[in-house]
């Protein structure tokens, strides 16, 4: 089962991966082919800024191949290299859209692809071995992993579950008050950017469908978030269901040791 699992989460950032390697290809073609046309217009405006130009496309070039190689080292070896960490989520910014247009030409799955970006994003966080207090920690959660039959709505106050069982709020919550970690309910992103404002978190495992977990992840930069995909046993925004022990083995390894309960 383990064996299934590692291949599984491999192929899931392999993924994001060969789809950058391909956009960074096309970003370098494009760029080339567009100074060419226009370097004549660039000489007779002035020499030193037809080269400059070229120059400085040189440059980026330089700067995003080592972004590439960087990412592919932070999602396969332990190597952890500080004064990339910047440049590594630089790429992955820059070259997110262009993947995303690459993957919609090929007839891959949006969900597939987003899913793939969300593995890299939590290898990169996972390789920093990043530690926080208790306090600089926020669990934000969809509200759709209520029950949907529930007759207590915990949107405004997570508090208000009567732990029934029937969901994994009554988990999350004792995960939190376990770890004496801030948690949330969020509606959707503009309730998400609240609360995130209001908490002024250093830290985020956030939980939800793949659409709603990669904007958050491209909206918040640079609080780092890790994001857990939530399961859909009975279809989109009801009665979605998370893995627990996820969350709180990841609590467990980035909780100051002088924190954890």
């Amino acid at each position: 089962m383990t064996k299934k699992h590692f291949k599984i989460e491999t192929h899931g950032k392999l993924l994001f991966l060969i789809l950058s390697t391909i956009s960074l290809i096309m970003l370098m073609a494009i760029t080339t082919v567009i100074w060419w046309l226009i370097k004549e217009a660039l000489g007779e405006i002035h020499t030193i800024l037809r080269e400059s130009t070229w120059k400085s496309l040189y440059v980026f070039y330089g700067v995003v191949i080592l972004g590439i190689m960087m990412l592919f080292l932070q999602c396969y070896t332990p190597l952890k290299i500080k004064i990339f960490q910047k440049l590594v989520r630089f790429t992955i910014t820059l070259l997110f859209p262009i993947n995303v247009f690459i993957g919609k030409c090929v007839f891959i799955p949006m969900d597939k692809i987003r899913e793939s970006f969300v593995k890299v994003n939590n290898a990169f966080i996972k390789i920093g071995k990043q530690k926080y207090s208790e306090k600089e920690i926020l669990i934000l959660l969809p509200h759709c992993l209520q029950n949907y039959d529930c007759l207590y709505r915990i949107t405004n106050n997570i508090e208000n579950c009567i732990e029934c069982d029937k969901c994994n709020i009554k988990t999350l919550k004792n995960i939190a008050q376990k770890y004496n970690t801030k948690i949330a309910i969020a509606t959707g992103g503009t309730l998400a950017r609240k609360i995130i404002v209001q908490t002024k978190p250093k830290c985020i495992i956030a939980v939800a469908c793949q659409k709603d977990l990669v904007d958050g992840l491209l909206e918040v930069y640079p609080i780092p978030v890790y994001g857990i995909l939530n399961k859909r046993p009975n279809g989109p925004c009801i009665s979605t269901q998370v893995d627990t022990n996820e969350i709180e083995q990841f609590l467990q390894n980035i909780i100051k040791k002088e924190a954890v309960v």
